[in-house]
């Protein structure tokens, strides 16, 4: 653990200060995870317009008020504890979590600014990094200091993502909430991610996500961590964490994400592991978050299939298919051209953000690797493949892991192998990964110690997240 001398009685925190930054903290994350967080498809980031930034065209990004709240929330916290004479006691979180992702970090920020010397570096792309991580450590910092009520937070983001992604999977059509960032989506549309359903184009659940993938990369690691924060919660608490992680099953079940689903099981089954261990003597009163949450999760699969079958054939089976063909083709080519161009600028990379062009000298149709740690390596260097390995192997590397810390490590696992085969999470690039990147490594660093509990009145404090 990374910390400042503690005292030995933390002061109080009551007031209205600590509740501002709670709620401040509370809504940002809930509308930027539960609605669409990429401010260029519109959404909750543009309304009430304060700025225009410069985009990645020549169109600009609009910025509304909400982009308020983390400043409000971040100064009313470090206010509250300068008031209460708790700013000394300030932890930095666990060392083998915060150390590798500081260093990414400080890479991404030096690859960004090394040509500005020559006067080629690009002011929105420093600005918007430095956005990306204060979001980042500031969302981290917090939860591991501040042990603050995350259930209420993870269950609105879950149940509206659930709601929408199940309607347009349903009624095969976006539901017309667009204000809130929703995609236009029409299965017959080129560019549309569908799968096939003997010979139709079935629509794949976006719920508020620039894609399905997207979305089941934000449901795996919120579904998970209701197993880290429940597991000394009361019964009540526990019983509507399990309802969100069915509900939130459900979800992903619609984006048809062959491999969110199989990373979520890595987890579900290291969560398994203490129980089928130990049986009652660890985890009484059944496996984690009760028999009932595993029941219905088995029944919505069966269900699932028998009624959709035929478009999980489609997605899992059938690869011949155009669809997955190209899909198929796409993923090999560009792993190849990530290789070549580690191979090629191994110590440097090609610079954050550059990864595109870098790869389209070799093929003009290449797309982004579908691998963080390719991109991080062809990007920032082999420099920054060794950071995330030890970012991943950190916490997983200490006594109990597979014991009284396996929720922890299962939400750990799960959450960076999603990146093994997808865009994120990729904490340099994308808004919602760096929220998500603070949430799951604030979870995990938080096991390696106790700090203090926020509270936001003067009442008995409800158990913790």
């Amino acid at each position: 653990m990374i910390a400042l001398p503690t005292e030995d009685k933390p002061p109080s925190t009551s007031g209205w200060l600590p509740r501002l930054a709670y709620y401040s903290f509370a809504v940002y994350l809930t509308l930027l995870l539960g609605t669409n967080s990429v401010a260029e498809m519109g959404g909750v980031l543009t309304w009430w317009p304060l700025w225009r930034l410069p985009g990645g065209s020549n169109e600009p990004v609009i910025i509304g008020a909400l982009s308020l709240l983390p400043p409000i929330s971040a100064a009313a916290w470090l206010a509250a504890r300068v008031r209460g004479g708790g700013l000394r006691s300030l932890s930095w979180g666990w060392g083998r979590v915060t150390g590798p992702l500081l260093g990414l970090a400080l890479l991404g920020l030096f690859s960004t600014l090394r040509l500005c010397p020559l006067g080629s570096c690009s002011p929105a792309a420093v600005l918007r990094l430095l956005l990306l991580l204060i979001h980042l450590f500031w969302v981290y910092l917090y939860v591991v200091n501040e042990r603050v009520d995350l259930l209420p937070i993870i269950a609105v983001v879950v149940l509206a993502q659930a709601a929408v992604a199940v309607g347009q999977f349903v009624g095969q059509r976006d539901l017309g909430l667009q204000f809130l960032g929703e995609s236009a989506l029409d299965p017959q549309v080129s560019g549309i991610s569908v799968v096939m359903r003997g010979a139709a184009r079935w629509l794949r659940g976006y719920g508020f996500a620039t894609h399905p993938n997207a979305l089941a990369g934000t449901l795996v690691p919120l579904m998970l961590s209701l197993f880290v924060i429940s597991r000394d919660a009361t019964r009540a608490r526990r019983g509507v964490a399990a309802v969100v992680v069915a509900i939130g099953f459900a979800a992903l079940l619609t984006t048809l994400s062959r491999w969110a689903a199989l990373c979520l099981g890595l987890g579900l089954a290291i969560n398994l592991l203490p129980w089928l261990r130990d049986g009652r003597r660890s985890w009484r009163g059944g496996p984690p978050l009760g028999w009932g949450v595993w029941a219905a999760l088995l029944l919505m699969a069966l269900f699932f299939l028998a009624v959709y079958g035929d478009a999980v054939v489609g997605r899992v089976a059938h690869l011949e298919t155009p669809i997955e063909t190209r899909s198929v083709n796409e993923r090999r080519r560009d792993t190849a051209i990530s290789l070549q161009l580690i191979a090629a600028q191994p110590l440097a990379g090609v610079g954050l953000g550059n990864y595109l062009a870098a790869a389209r000298r070799y093929d003009p149709w290449a797309g982004l690797v579908h691998a963080v740690p390719l991109r991080l390596a062809a990007e920032l260097g082999v420099a920054a493949l060794a950071l995330w390995l030890w970012l991943v192997a950190g916490p997983v590397l200490r006594a109990g892991a597979l014991g009284r810390f396996a929720p922890e490590t299962g939400l750990w696992l799960a959450f960076w192998s999603l990146g093994l085969l997808d865009l994120a999470p990729n904490p340099l690039v994308e808004l919602r990964s760096a929220l998500l990147v603070g949430l799951v490594a604030a979870l995990v660093a938080r096991s390696a110690g106790r700090p203090r509990q926020i509270e936001l009145d003067s009442s008995p404090t409800p158990p913790a997240a």
